[in-house]
C-alpha cells in the first residue's frame, strides 16, 4: 500500500477512534477508572499474599477490599469536615478576601465589585467555573455505583480470562504473543501505579508536615488534594503547590509566611518529581516528556478529570499495543522515550518481527 494512503488511513482511524472515545466517555471513563481500582486492589492483594503466605488469596483480597473502602470513606469524612470548617470560618475568610481584593477593586472597578464585574465579566466566569466543578463532582458521584459494580464483575470474571485467551487465539504462537503483550501491559501499569502511589504518599507526608508547621487550616484536606493531584503528570505537581498556597493567602495576614510555605511545598514537589521519582519509575512508562504533556491534554479533552488522572497509563497501553503491528510500530517508536516501545530491551532483541 502506498505510504500516503496508509498515513491517511491511520490519521482517519485516529480521528474516528478519538471521536468514539469522546462520544462514549460517560461509559468508558468510569470503566477505565474501575480497571484502575481493580489493578490497585488486585496488586495490593497479591502483595499481601506474599507477605502473609499463611492466608489464602481470597482472604488477602478481602483485606485489600476493606482497606480501599475504608480509604474512600475516610476521604469522604475529610471532605465533609473541611466543608463544615470552611463554613464556620466563612466570615474571617470573607474579611481577608476583602483586604486582598480591595486594592484591585479601587484600581480597576471604581471601588466596587459591580464595576470590576462589568469590566471583566467576573460573575459569568465564576458561575461557569463553579458550574463545571459541580458538574464534575456530580458526574464522579453518580458514576461511583457503576464503578463499584464494574470492579466486582472484573474480579468475578478474572478466573475466565485464561479460557477466553485460548478461545480468541487458537494458534499457540499467537496466543503466547498475546499473553506476553498482556503481561507487559499489566506489569507496566502495576509498576507505574505502585511507584506513583509511593511517591504521592512521600510527597503528601512531607507537604502535610510543612503545612502543619506553618499552621495552615485544613492541612489534612490539602494533603489529600496533593496526594490525588500527584497522579496527574507534570501539571499535578504544580497545582499541588499552588492550591494550598492560594488558601494560605486567604488565611495568613503576611505574605512572608505564604511565600515561605509555598516555597517549601514547591521544593518538596520539585525535588521528588525530578530526582527520586524518575529513577524509581525506570521503564514502567518509557514515554517522552512531550508525549506525556500531549497525552495529558488529549485525554483530558476527551474524558475530563478521569482522562487527566489516567493519561499516562492509557498512553502506555496504546504504545505497547501499537508496537505489535508493523503498520503502526513507528507510532509506538515515536511515543517511546528511548525508541524501544517493547518495554523490555532484552526481549525486544529476540522477539519476532511484529506482524501487520
Amino acid at each position: 500500500m502506498d505510504r500516503a494512503v496508509r498515513a491517511s488511513l491511520l490519521f482517519m482511524a485516529f480521528v474516528l477512534g478519538a471521536w468514539v472515545l469522546y462520544w462514549l466517555r460517560n461509559i468508558l471513563a468510569p470503566f477505565a477508572l474501575a480497571v484502575f481500582f481493580w489493578l490497585i486492589i488486585d496488586g495490593f492483594a497479591k502483595w499481601l499474599d506474599l507477605k502473609l503466605p499463611f492466608l489464602p488469596y481470597i482472604a488477602t483480597l478481602g483485606i485489600a477490599f476493606l482497606i480501599v473502602i475504608a480509604s474512600l470513606v475516610g476521604i469522604g469524612v475529610i471532605i465533609a469536615d473541611t466543608a463544615f470548617d470552611i463554613a464556620a470560618h466563612a466570615t474571617e475568610y470573607e474579611h481577608r478576601l476583602g483586604e486582598i481584593f480591595n486594592p484591585v477593586l479601587e484600581r480597576f472597578g471604581n471601588g466596587s465589585w459591580d464595576g470590576l464585574d462589568e469590566q471583566f465579566g467576573l460573575t459569568t466566569r465564576l458561575q461557569a467555573l463553579l458550574g463545571g466543578f459541580a458538574k464534575s463532582i456530580q458526574g464522579v458521584m453518580s458514576s461511583f455505583v457503576f464503578i463499584a459494580l464494574y470492579v466486582v464483575f472484573l474480579f468475578a470474571a478474572q478466573n475466565s480470562f485464561g479460557k477466553k485467551m485460548d478461545d480468541l487465539w487458537p494458534d499457540p504462537k499467537k496466543r503466547k504473543q498475546a499473553a506476553k503483550v498482556g503481561e507487559r501491559i499489566r506489569i507496566s501499569i502495576e509498576k507505574y501505579l505502585g511507584i506513583q502511589t509511593l511517591m504521592s504518599i512521600i510527597m503528601t507526608v512531607l507537604s502535610f508536615i510543612v503545612m502543619k508547621v506553618f499552621g495552615l487550616d485544613n492541612a489534612l484536606f490539602w494533603a489529600l488534594v496533593i496526594f490525588i493531584l500527584n497522579y496527574i503528570p507534570v501539571v499535578g505537581s504544580v497545582l499541588a503547590g499552588i492550591l494550598p498556597a492560594m488558601f494560605a493567602l486567604v488565611q495568613f495576614d503576611g505574605l512572608v509566611m505564604v511565600g515561605a510555605m509555598a516555597g517549601l511545598l514547591f521544593v518538596v514537589q520539585f525535588v521528588i518529581s525530578n530526582t527520586v521519582q524518575p529513577k524509581m519509575m525506570g521503564d514502567s512508562m518509557n514515554l517522552s516528556a512531550l508525549v506525556v504533556i500531549l497525552s495529558l491534554v488529549l485525554w483530558q479533552a476527551m474524558w475530563g478529570g478521569v482522562g487527566a488522572f489516567l493519561s499516562a497509563p492509557l498512553t502506555v497501553i496504546l504504545m505497547i499495543v501499537l508496537a505489535q503491528f508493523s503498520t503502526t510500530r513507528w507510532i509506538a517508536v515515536v511515543l517511546s522515550a528511548d525508541g524501544n516501545p517493547d518495554m523490555n530491551k532484552t526481549e525486544a532483541k529476540t522477539e519476532p518481527t511484529p506482524t501487520s
